[in-house]
Protein backbone atom coordinates (compact mmCIF):
# COMPACT_ATOMS: atom_id res chain seq x y z
CA UNK A 1 0.00 0.00 0.00
CA UNK A 2 1.31 3.42 -1.09
CA UNK A 3 1.87 5.93 1.64
CA UNK A 4 2.46 9.48 2.38
CA UNK A 5 5.04 10.67 4.94
CA UNK A 6 6.58 14.27 5.55
CA UNK A 7 9.54 14.22 7.20
CA UNK A 8 12.31 16.49 8.47
CA UNK A 9 15.84 16.23 7.54
CA UNK A 10 17.06 18.57 10.58
CA UNK A 11 21.12 19.36 9.47
CA UNK A 12 22.12 22.68 9.10
CA UNK A 13 24.82 21.28 6.86
CA UNK A 14 22.18 20.14 4.01
CA UNK A 15 22.53 22.65 0.99
CA UNK A 16 20.88 26.10 1.58
CA UNK A 17 20.34 25.77 5.22
CA UNK A 18 22.46 28.71 6.20
CA UNK A 19 20.91 30.63 3.05
CA UNK A 20 17.21 30.19 4.16
CA UNK A 21 18.71 31.13 8.00
CA UNK A 22 19.43 34.83 6.29
CA UNK A 23 16.71 35.42 4.51
CA UNK A 24 13.36 37.05 6.19
CA UNK A 25 10.92 33.77 5.50
CA UNK A 26 13.10 32.08 6.47
CA UNK A 27 11.79 29.17 3.73
CA UNK A 28 13.22 28.55 -0.03
CA UNK A 29 10.34 26.40 -1.65
CA UNK A 30 12.50 23.88 -3.88
CA UNK A 31 10.29 22.90 -7.22
CA UNK A 32 13.11 20.08 -9.01
CA UNK A 33 16.13 18.89 -8.14
CA UNK A 34 18.61 17.10 -10.53
CA UNK A 35 21.87 15.50 -10.40
CA UNK A 36 24.48 16.39 -12.59
CA UNK A 37 27.25 14.47 -14.47
CA UNK A 38 29.48 16.04 -12.43
CA UNK A 39 27.74 15.11 -8.97
CA UNK A 40 26.56 18.61 -8.52
CA UNK A 41 23.00 19.12 -7.75
CA UNK A 42 20.80 21.73 -9.99
CA UNK A 43 18.00 23.11 -8.05
CA UNK A 44 15.17 25.43 -9.19
CA UNK A 45 14.11 27.44 -5.96
CA UNK A 46 11.12 30.10 -5.19
CA UNK A 47 11.99 33.12 -2.91
CA UNK A 48 9.28 35.03 -1.71
CA UNK A 49 8.82 39.17 -2.42
CA UNK A 50 9.92 39.97 0.95
CA UNK A 51 13.05 37.75 0.98
CA UNK A 52 14.61 38.32 -2.80
CA UNK A 53 16.92 41.24 -1.88
CA UNK A 54 17.88 39.38 1.49
CA UNK A 55 18.87 36.19 -0.35
CA UNK A 56 20.47 38.10 -3.55
CA UNK A 57 22.55 39.24 -1.01
CA UNK A 58 23.33 36.09 0.37
CA UNK A 59 23.82 34.13 -2.73
CA UNK A 60 27.80 34.75 -2.94
CA UNK A 61 28.66 34.28 0.74
CA UNK A 62 26.67 29.97 0.53
CA UNK A 63 30.22 27.88 -0.57
CA UNK A 64 27.93 25.26 -1.39
CA UNK A 65 26.74 27.82 -4.39
CA UNK A 66 28.54 27.43 -7.62
CA UNK A 67 26.42 29.56 -9.86
CA UNK A 68 23.21 31.03 -9.52
CA UNK A 69 20.44 32.50 -11.76
CA UNK A 70 17.44 34.21 -11.81
CA UNK A 71 14.63 32.74 -14.10
CA UNK A 72 11.70 35.01 -13.72
CA UNK A 73 8.49 36.20 -11.29
CA UNK A 74 5.29 34.81 -10.87
CA UNK A 75 2.37 34.85 -8.16
CA UNK A 76 4.32 32.57 -5.86
CA UNK A 77 7.26 34.11 -6.06
CA UNK A 78 11.04 34.72 -7.92
CA UNK A 79 12.39 31.50 -9.55
CA UNK A 80 16.11 30.78 -9.42
CA UNK A 81 17.97 28.14 -10.57
CA UNK A 82 21.07 27.24 -8.34
CA UNK A 83 23.72 25.04 -8.91
CA UNK A 84 24.85 23.51 -5.59
CA UNK A 85 27.82 21.67 -4.36
CA UNK A 86 26.91 18.57 -2.38
CA UNK A 87 28.72 17.68 0.34
CA UNK A 88 26.28 16.51 2.68
CA UNK A 89 25.61 13.29 1.48
CA UNK A 90 21.89 14.27 0.66
CA UNK A 91 21.85 13.48 -2.96
CA UNK A 92 23.64 9.87 -2.23
CA UNK A 93 20.80 8.88 0.54
CA UNK A 94 18.01 9.91 -1.86
CA UNK A 95 19.05 7.76 -5.07
CA UNK A 96 16.17 6.72 -6.38
CA UNK A 97 17.21 3.58 -7.67
CA UNK A 98 17.28 2.28 -3.83
CA UNK A 99 13.61 2.42 -2.91
CA UNK A 100 10.69 3.59 -5.09
CA UNK A 101 9.61 7.01 -3.94
CA UNK A 102 8.26 10.35 -5.75
CA UNK A 103 8.58 13.54 -4.02
CA UNK A 104 5.77 15.69 -3.66
CA UNK A 105 7.06 19.03 -1.90
CA UNK A 106 10.24 19.98 -0.54
CA UNK A 107 11.12 23.48 1.48
CA UNK A 108 14.45 24.56 2.90
CA UNK A 109 14.20 26.10 6.61
CA UNK A 110 16.01 26.95 9.13
CA UNK A 111 15.89 23.77 10.97
CA UNK A 112 16.65 21.81 7.60
CA UNK A 113 14.93 20.12 4.70
CA UNK A 114 11.25 19.42 5.03
CA UNK A 115 10.27 17.13 2.39
CA UNK A 116 6.69 15.20 1.37
CA UNK A 117 6.81 12.02 -0.20
CA UNK A 118 4.81 9.40 -1.58
CA UNK A 119 6.50 5.81 -0.71
CA UNK A 120 5.20 2.78 -2.58
CA UNK A 121 5.34 0.66 0.92
CA UNK A 122 5.81 1.06 3.95
CA UNK A 123 9.97 -0.50 3.43
CA UNK A 124 10.91 1.90 0.37
CA UNK A 125 10.01 4.57 3.79
CA UNK A 126 12.13 2.36 5.80
CA UNK A 127 14.64 2.71 3.19
CA UNK A 128 14.85 6.03 3.00
CA UNK A 129 15.30 6.30 6.55
CA UNK A 130 17.90 3.76 6.57
CA UNK A 131 20.28 5.81 3.84
CA UNK A 132 20.16 8.89 5.61
CA UNK A 133 21.29 7.27 8.86
CA UNK A 134 24.11 5.87 6.49
CA UNK A 135 24.74 9.49 5.48
CA UNK A 136 24.79 11.24 9.11
CA UNK A 137 21.45 12.86 8.54
CA UNK A 138 18.85 13.30 11.09
CA UNK A 139 15.62 11.70 10.26
CA UNK A 140 12.39 13.04 11.76
CA UNK A 141 9.07 11.64 11.17
CA UNK A 142 6.05 14.77 10.96
CA UNK A 143 3.05 12.76 9.72
CA UNK A 144 2.23 9.93 7.73
CA UNK A 145 -0.67 8.62 6.00
CA UNK A 146 -2.08 5.48 4.25
CA UNK A 147 -4.23 7.76 1.23
CA UNK A 148 -1.99 9.37 -1.02
CA UNK A 149 -5.12 10.84 -2.75
CA UNK A 150 -5.46 12.76 0.71
CA UNK A 151 -1.96 13.54 2.19
CA UNK A 152 -3.27 16.04 4.28
CA UNK A 153 -5.37 13.75 6.28
CA UNK A 154 -2.98 11.26 8.79
CA UNK A 155 -4.20 7.88 9.24
CA UNK A 156 -4.09 7.67 12.97
CA UNK A 157 -5.85 4.51 13.54
CA UNK A 158 -7.56 5.70 16.71
CA UNK A 159 -4.75 7.04 18.14
CA UNK A 160 -5.33 10.11 20.00
CA UNK A 161 -2.86 13.36 19.16
CA UNK A 162 -0.76 12.66 22.31
CA UNK A 163 -0.59 8.75 21.02
CA UNK A 164 0.66 9.65 17.89
CA UNK A 165 2.97 12.18 18.95
CA UNK A 166 4.68 10.01 21.34
CA UNK A 167 5.06 6.73 18.58
CA UNK A 168 6.30 9.47 16.23
CA UNK A 169 8.94 10.66 18.20
CA UNK A 170 9.93 7.21 19.64
CA UNK A 171 10.39 5.85 15.89
CA UNK A 172 12.07 8.62 14.88
CA UNK A 173 14.79 9.10 17.51
CA UNK A 174 15.27 5.41 17.87
CA UNK A 175 13.62 4.08 20.74
CA UNK A 176 12.20 1.07 18.27
CA UNK A 177 15.92 0.30 16.55
CA UNK A 178 17.99 -2.61 17.83
CA UNK A 179 19.66 -1.64 19.67
CA UNK A 180 17.71 0.88 20.99
CA UNK A 181 18.66 4.64 20.36
CA UNK A 182 16.22 6.11 22.93
CA UNK A 183 15.74 5.64 26.22
CA UNK A 184 12.51 5.81 27.69
CA UNK A 185 13.56 8.50 29.97
CA UNK A 186 15.09 10.51 26.81
CA UNK A 187 11.61 10.13 25.34
CA UNK A 188 9.79 11.52 28.10
CA UNK A 189 12.29 14.42 28.30
CA UNK A 190 11.36 15.56 24.94
CA UNK A 191 7.09 15.00 25.36
CA UNK A 192 7.69 16.72 28.74
CA UNK A 193 6.28 14.24 30.97
CA UNK A 194 7.68 11.33 33.44
CA UNK A 195 9.02 7.96 32.13
CA UNK A 196 6.53 6.09 33.64
CA UNK A 197 4.20 8.54 31.68
CA UNK A 198 5.65 7.87 28.43
CA UNK A 199 5.81 3.91 28.97
CA UNK A 200 2.11 4.20 29.69
CA UNK A 201 1.42 6.35 26.58
CA UNK A 202 3.22 3.71 24.16
CA UNK A 203 1.80 1.08 25.42
CA UNK A 204 -1.83 2.34 25.57
CA UNK A 205 -0.93 3.66 21.76
CA UNK A 206 0.84 0.23 20.09
CA UNK A 207 -2.29 -2.11 21.74
CA UNK A 208 -4.52 0.18 19.95
CA UNK A 209 -2.69 -0.03 16.98
CA UNK A 210 -2.74 -3.63 17.62
CA UNK A 211 -6.23 -3.90 17.94
CA UNK A 212 -7.09 -1.49 15.24
CA UNK A 213 -4.38 -3.99 12.53
CA UNK A 214 -4.95 -7.45 14.23
CA UNK A 215 -8.70 -6.87 15.77
CA UNK A 216 -11.68 -9.20 15.48
CA UNK A 217 -12.91 -8.05 12.11
CA UNK A 218 -9.82 -7.34 10.36
CA UNK A 219 -9.09 -10.81 11.17
CA UNK A 220 -12.59 -12.14 9.87
CA UNK A 221 -11.51 -10.19 6.61
CA UNK A 222 -8.70 -11.93 6.02
CA UNK A 223 -10.14 -15.43 6.60
CA UNK A 224 -12.62 -14.57 4.15
CA UNK A 225 -10.79 -12.54 1.67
Amino acid sequence: MAIVAEILLADPALPLVGLANAIPSGEISVSNTVQLADGRLLVTVTIDADSRDAFDRELDAQPEIVDAAEIGRTADGHFYQLTIEDDSGLAASHDHSEFEGVLLDATVTRDGLREQKVFSDFDAFQTLRDRCAVHDIPFELLTIAADPEHPGERDRFGLTERQHRALSVAYSRGYYDSPRQLSTQELADELDITAASASDLLRRAEEQLISQTLGPEQYLNELTS
